[in-house]
């Protein structure tokens, strides 16, 4: 039998008027009772009607999540976690694939949110990465979130990760492994963890004295595609590296292609790591060595953040730095 407001009145010892009041994040409640119902309300499991609400707060329990990028894994992830918590908020998703090209984007995403009455938006990179649509969001008056922001100088709420030091650190285990000759396959110009992912990537090699050969670094986009042709580019120079480092695992997965069309053995020829530990990273063979990102942790707090924006009923969340953890696998080998 499901939990009315009645039932949550009788439990906090409050009116029927002060639930409502407290649900629908009303002024003028005193913050113990309010404290006192909410209380209540998980207790007892209460849902709110949201079409009641809806029609009575303007609000259509609608977010949306920004986004414009080729891996599809990645994309998953971020959907997955903001799911959980919409499940638990009373929040639909809505998703909306766009062009960071479009000129006229912001206009088309501000038309967006008016008709279809969105709430809030979740912003990914590469648009988290560009200042002048975030600004014309603000304009508008559009309350988002962002994950992976090329700044943290931002006025919205974010969620981030350490790029810059999962790489670094999965560079020293590779150089460690007395690997000197190594390549790296860039992720997409427009997003801000591809630079950040390359430097770190650069500076531990800096660190070491270790040469950089340019034919071994090769522009890629995050997709499988990329990677593959990258592989092509890289094994067909004069010298071959003796280890490639990838800026997501799709990429890396299609390095490990173009280097088995070839018959080179991994990781006894040549070892290939990645980044994100997305599912591709066990299903390819041999398993590849990444960096793990906890996308979906990201994503879910990037949503808390945004329905905390403006819902009475969830906790308040700060933005946060997640941290990434190096995974080792049967990609990854020592130069013998």
């Amino acid at each position: 039998m499901s939990v009315t407001i009645k039932d949550v009145s009788n439990h906090a010892g409050v009116s029927i008027k002060t639930v409502s009041r407290v649900i629908n994040n009303e002024e003028n409640v005193a913050e113990a009772t309010k404290s006192k119902v909410l209380a209540s309300v998980n207790k007892l499991g209460f849902k709110p009607n949201k079409s009641a609400q809806s029609l009575r707060s303007k609000r259509s329990y609608m977010i949306a999540l920004l986004y414009d990028n080729p891996n599809k894994s990645y994309l998953a992830d971020i959907q997955n976690g903001i799911l959980q918590v919409c499940k638990k908020s009373g929040y639909n998703l809505v998703l909306q694939e766009c062009d960071y090209e479009d000129k006229d984007l912001s206009s088309s995403i501000i038309d967006f949110v008016e008709d279809f009455k969105i709430d809030g938006l979740i912003v990914t990179p590469p648009l988290s990465d560009m200042d002048d649509f975030l600004q014309n969001l603000e304009l508008a008056d559009i309350q988002y979130s962002i994950i992976a922001p090329s700044t943290k100088k931002v006025s919205s709420p974010y969620v981030s990760s350490n790029d810059y030091d999962a790489s670094y650190e999965m560079t020293e285990k590779i150089i460690s492994l007395g690997h000197k000759k190594i390549g790296f396959v860039k992720g997409h110009e427009m997003h801000s963890a591809s630079s950040l992912r390359f430097n770190g990537f650069i500076n531990a090699m800096d660190e070491h004295s270790l040469e950089r050969n340019f034919d071994w670094i090769i522009q890629g986009d995050f997709s499988f595609e990329s990677g593959f042709q990258a592989g092509e580019k890289i094994f067909s120079s004069a010298e071959q590296p003796t280890a490639i480092f990838a800026s997501n695992d799709s990429m890396a997965a299609g390095v490990m292609k173009s280097a088995q069309m070839k018959k080179i053995l991994i990781p006894d020829e040549l070892s290939i790591v990645g980044f994100d530990d997305s599912p591709t990273a066990e299903q390819v063979w041999p398993s590849l060595s990444t960096v793990k990102q906890p996308v979906n942790e990201m994503a879910l707090h990037a949503a808390k953040l945004l329905i905390g924006e403006f819902d009475g009923l969830t906790e308040k969340t700060v933005s946060k730095e997640f941290k990434s953890e190096i995974i080792i696998r049967e990609s990854l080998k020592k130069l013998n």
